[in-house]
Parts: C-alpha cells; sequence; structure tokens
C-alpha cells in the first residue's frame, strides 16, 4: 500500500512524539521531579527590637511671646516673619514721646535735690563748727541735720523714680529677648499699643521638640527614657535619636491618644509644625532573625523550608513570625536557630522537595 505525501508526514510525527514521551516518561520514573535550585542561610541570633512608629510634629521648645511693655504710636517695625535675629536685637520701636517728657521731669528732680542736698550738707559742716565754738544753738544743728536727712531721702525717692523713666523710656525699643526666627509679626507702623499687647511671636529654632501620639493601648509599656528615632519627610536620610522626655498625663477626648514628647537639638532645617515621623522603641530582646524572603506565607501560615544536605531535600517547617528587623524577620517559634533554611528560591518549594545547591552557597552559609 502506498502513503500520500501528507499521510507520511503525520506519520513521522506521531511517531517522534510518541519516542520523546517514552524517553520523557523514562527519565522521570528513573531520576524523580527536578532540583529546584536555591541559596541557603543560617538564622541569626540578633537584639532585635519592637518598633511602635507614630506620626507626629515638631515644636520649638522655645517660643517667646513678644508683648508691648509701654504705650505709645508705632513709628518703625525692622523685622518681617522669617527673619534671623539676634539676642536684645530692636525689632520695632514707638515714638516715645510720653516717655521721654517723664524721663525729662525725673531727671530735672534729681538734679534740684541734688543741688539742695549737697547745700544742706555744706550747711551742716558750718553749723558743726559754730556749735564747737559755741555760738550757736545745738537744736540750729539738729534741725540742720533734719533737713539734710530729708534731702537725702528725696534724692534718693528721685533718683529711683529716674531709674523707673529710663527703664519705661527703653521699652520704646521691642527687643528679642532670645536669638531665634520672627515667626509672626502681630502690629504695623501706625498702631497704637498698650502695656501686654502682642508684638511678635518667635521661634529658636536650635532646641525643638517632637510630639508623637500613641494608642491609649501603649499607655503601660510606653515609658519616659525610650528610645526614639526620629525622621521627616522632608528629609528622609536623616535620622535623629533622642529619649521620651514627656508624656501626657491625659488621654484626649476625640483621639483617644496620649501625647509623648522629646526634645531635640535641630539636625539643621527642621522646622516649628512640621510633621515628623518617630519610631519608638518599646523594648529590646534576643531573636532568631532569617530573612525576609525566606519566610512563605501558605494558605496554613506562615513557613519555612529547612534544608536536609544530606538528602538535597527539604521540609516545611510552621513558624511563628515577630517584629520585623532591617531585611529580616524575628522567629517567635518554629526555629531553634541551628537550621539551615531555604532564602532564594523558598517561595518555588514544597514539602520534600528536592533542591539543589552550589558549592560555595552551602559552605558559605549566608546569613541575613
Amino acid at each position: 500500500m502506498r502513503l500520500s505525501s501528507s499521510a507520511n508526514t503525520f506519520f513521522l510525527i506521531a511517531l517522534c512524539a510518541g519516542v520523546l514521551t517514552a524517553c520523557g516518561d523514562g527519565d522521570n520514573m528513573e531520576n524523580g521531579p527536578p532540583a529546584t535550585p536555591i541559596t541557603a542561610v543560617l538564622p541569626e541570633l540578633r537584639e532585635v527590637e519592637h518598633i511602635e512608629r507614630s506620626v507626629g510634629r515638631l515644636q520649638a521648645d522655645v517660643a517667646p511671646i513678644i508683648a508691648a511693655e509701654t504705650s505709645g504710636r508705632i513709628i518703625e517695625v525692622y523685622v518681617e516673619s522669617g527673619d534671623q535675629v539676634t539676642q536684645g536685637q530692636v525689632l520695632a520701636r514707638l515714638d516715645g514721646e510720653f516717655q521721654q517728657a517723664g524721663l525729662d521731669a525725673a531727671m530735672g528732680d534729681v538734679s534740684q535735690l541734688t543741688a539742695l542736698y549737697e547745700h544742706q550738707v555744706k550747711q551742716v559742716a558750718r553749723i558743726e563748727r559754730l556749735v564747737n565754738d559755741s555760738l550757736v544753738a545745738d537744736s540750729v544743728y539738729e534741725a540742720a541735720v533734719a533737713e539734710k536727712d530729708a534731702l537725702a531721702s528725696q534724692l534718693a525717692t528721685a533718683k529711683a523714680r529716674l531709674s523707673s523713666a529710663a527703664l519705661e523710656f527703653d521699652r520704646v525699643a521691642i527687643s528679642a529677648p532670645i536669638a531665634g526666627e520672627i515667626d509672626q509679626r502681630h502690629l504695623s507702623v501706625g498702631d497704637f499699643v498698650s502695656p501686654g499687647q502682642m508684638a511678635f511671636s518667635m521661634v529658636a529654632p536650635n532646641v525643638m521638640r517632637a510630639v508623637l501620639p500613641i494608642p491609649e493601648r501603649l499607655t503601660s509599656v510606653v515609658r519616659k527614657g525610650q528610645t526614639v528615632r526620629l525622621s521627616a519627610s522632608t528629609d528622609p536620610l536623616v535620622v535623629v535619636e533622642a529619649t521620651i522626655s514627656e508624656i501626657s498625663p491625659a488621654v484626649g477626648q476625640r483621639s483617644r491618644a496620649v501625647e509623648v514628647a522629646a526634645r531635640i537639638t535641630n539636625p539643621g532645617h527642621w522646622r516649628n509644625g512640621q510633621s515628623i515621623v518617630g519610631d519608638i522603641v518599646i523594648e529590646r530582646s534576643e531573636a532568631v532573625v532569617v530573612p525576609a524572603v525566606a519566610v512563605v506565607k501558605r494558605p496554613g501560615g506562615d513557613v519555612v523550608y529547612v534544608v536536609d544536605e544530606a538528602q538535597n531535600t527539604v521540609s516545611e517547617r510552621p513558624v511563628s513570625v515577630g517584629v520585623r528587623h532591617l531585611d529580616g524577620w524575628a522567629i517567635e517559634q518554629g526555629l531553634s536557630g541551628s537550621e539551615m533554611v531555604a532564602h532564594d528560591g523558598a517561595g518555588f518549594l514544597t514539602d520534600g522537595a528536592r533542591i539543589s545547591m552550589t558549592t560555595d552557597q552551602t559552605a558559605q552559609r549566608e546569613r541575613p
């Protein structure tokens, strides 16, 4: 019987497919499933930290409100919001007419009483000589001394008024009590101000407070002195480590949170009111740590694959995962720390799977 060309082609394809299938079945029966290439690591005993993260805000630790200390009309304002100022720098000035008049009057009183007192001192000296020569009665001398003492008292009072008037006159210049930055200006040229009226608010940006809210449930484990690591979204590579120095005694009625605070030195360009991320170290403890990729999530929970080097197989081991530590997980239960576990390729394994590792990878015992 003669086959057509198309029939010959179909026969040859079928024959080859049968041969390939037969060969494949033979290999599978002889060698089993193919080995999965992996790397392996030994778990490491490390000190791990239980971290609670909070997003809070920065506050200037020193933020004085500068008020007018005398009354008058503003004639000059020298600074604006955002300006850096030094301690004692004049920020604004009042007209000072009333204060100048009071100072002049006080100076006049002191000058007049000083002249009267000095004249009376001389009078007492002359009368004393006359008394010694028995030319005047003792009563005249006593009256002169009494007048001198009265003038001395009046002069002291006048000098006190002069000091007060000079201080009042100095207050026409509104000055910065500390070095820092002007936060807000609350007055303008032409405004009439009275003592106690707000003129400027400012901040000292060098020392700040990081204020962090924490849930009410953490109040029993957060304490003063605990470490907190702070970073700002504007500069995430800069991390400032501080300690908790304040814990609010009350729980917020709306947020049900408690605020904790830590004092820090400004690393350079953090600003008052800026958002801040704080990692509070609740506790430190030693734990078995494996790389994050070594822990595989399965329907039944988290597992790792423990390597049997003699058999080149793995066994699935359920584990209880604790806190994240750098690039790994702390294992609370399931590993003693002496077992080698699958690293790269762990996600492709099943219980009892065959594996292959290079000699270098096995010898190095890569650590997390």
